[in-house]
């Protein structure tokens, strides 16, 4: 296990993930339930000791037996309709979260992070620390990959694993874009 990295201004402070859960799907052998304790479980590792709260967003029919399974994880399940329209009701929870969390942590957890990167990017700018996670199969996103304190393979994050770990020159990059 790597010992905590955590920014002291951040280990405390709330955590809001927002979850494709269309471009990544539930792994098989967990839940709900366990997906949120596994993330709980994951930022701990690193240090993040605040309040997790995940938002799952899908198609509008991906479950129609409907949203009892996220319910009893404590999430709400928000169904959209395409692509598109997941992405942007991510971007207005995003601000959404900001008026209402202030200092916070935010995970995406999407194939799409180059889609997300300007409102992460304006995010980040504002002080708020970025967490990213991407499906294994998907591309890893550059502009993403920048932002990001900490970087995730979904399926691992889904079973509480460790982030991939970045270089010395990718920290150093990452630090320089936190003091502009």
């Amino acid at each position: 296990m790597s010992p905590p990295t955590t920014s002291s201004k951040y280990s405390e402070a709330k955590t809001g993930v927002f979850w494709d859960v269309t471009d990544c799907p539930i792994p098989t052998g967990l839940d709900p339930g366990s997906i949120h304790q596994n993330i709980e479980l994951a930022l701990a590792k690193k240090g993040y000791h605040g309040e997790v709260t995940i938002t799952p967003y899908c198609d509008k029919n991906q479950f129609p037996d409907g949203p009892d399974d996220f319910e009893s994880a404590g999430m709400k399940l928000i169904p959209t309709g395409d692509k598109h329209m997941r992405l942007r009701k991510m971007v207005q929870e995003f601000t959404r979260w900001v008026l209402n969390e202030g200092l916070s942590n935010f995970m995406v957890i999407s194939r799409n992070g180059m889609e997300l990167a300007r409102a992460l990017q304006s995010l980040k700018r504002n002080g708020h620390n970025i967490f990213f996670a991407h499906p294994q199969h998907g591309p890893i996103q550059t502009r993403s990959y920048d932002l990001a304190t900490e970087l995730w393979v979904w399926e691992t994050l889904a079973a509480g694993g460790d982030p991939i770990v970045k270089t010395k020159r990718d920290a150093e990059v990452s630090n320089k874009e936190d003091d502009v």
